[in-house]
């Protein structure tokens, strides 16, 4: 019986984790909420008569990712990229894991060296996987003319305005799709990379078929619902009290057989 008991109450604190994580991250960008994956655990039909398989508690399973749409924030800035399919950003973070990673956040900054990058400083990559480089002034036939206004178009192309009239198309940003997103491994802040079960990633850009499109000046919140959660949670600690008072009545029936 104890054993039984025990894999419920590690079952259920797995799952108020999950749920905790999911909660906790309910408005971080790109975020996809997890589930807990359980399965039962039986007898062995040569171990039990009259053919009745007896339970033995519950086996607990990696959690499952869940890479539904989240909604579409809108924020009006022109470097805002919100994703609407299955189309991931790239980010260049070979040299310090040897591999690139994906992400649904597209809150990209520009740094002093017109490098479009995260909040960590790690680049977006075009669809050449090359890193994509905004200069915030060119020479014309006209004289050096500054940076005035940069957009993104649902394809992914950066086009941006120098001076007055000057347009010039800096690069496609570049988006990975895979067989299965559920199988990705996840590095944090909603950064994954690949896994032979997610499969190799396949490059391409928005509008092509598969990718979905991106969304200039908005961006794609967490696809994790609060109320849904709490019920789950809820659900989760009647489960774990349920469990830890059955442990402690098991606990008491055999201290009162070792007493008599």
């Amino acid at each position: 019986m104890l054993p039984v008991v025990r894999s419920g109450l590690s079952a259920a604190s797995q799952e108020i984790s999950v749920i905790s994580n999911n909660i906790a991250n309910a408005s971080s960008l790109g975020f996809k909420r997890s589930t807990a994956s359980f399965s039962d655990i039986y007898t062995e039909m040569s171990d039990v008569k009259n053919a009745n398989r007896v339970g033995n508690g519950v086996r607990q399973e990696a959690p499952r990712r869940n890479h539904s749409q989240g909604s579409l924030i809108l924020t009006g800035n022109a470097l805002d990229l919100g994703m609407n399919g299955q189309g991931m950003f790239i980010l260049n973070t070979a040299e310090k894991i040897g591999e690139l990673a994906y992400t649904r956040n597209g809150a990209i900054n520009i740094r002093e060296d017109g490098k479009l990058v995260n909040s960590d400083g790690i680049s977006y990559l075009d669809i050449n996987s090359q890193e994509i480089n905004l200069p915030f002034q060119i020479e014309t036939p006209k004289g050096a003319q500054s940076l005035s206004e940069v957009k993104v178009t649902a394809e992914g192309f950066l086009e941006a305005t120098y001076g007055i009239d000057e347009y010039v198309t800096i690069a496609q940003v570049g988006l990975a799709r895979f067989a299965d997103e559920t199988q990705l491994k996840s590095l944090g802040d909603n950064i994954f990379t690949a896994t032979p079960k997610s499969g190799e990633a396949t490059i391409g850009a928005g509008k092509d078929f598969g990718f979905g499109k991106i969304n200039a000046g908005s961006l794609e919140a967490s696809n994790t619902d609060i109320t849904a959660e709490l019920t789950l949670l809820l659900r989760a600690q009647q489960a774990f009290n349920g469990s830890a008072k059955m442990m402690q009545a098991d606990a008491d029936v055999t201290r009162r057989l070792m007493d008599t």
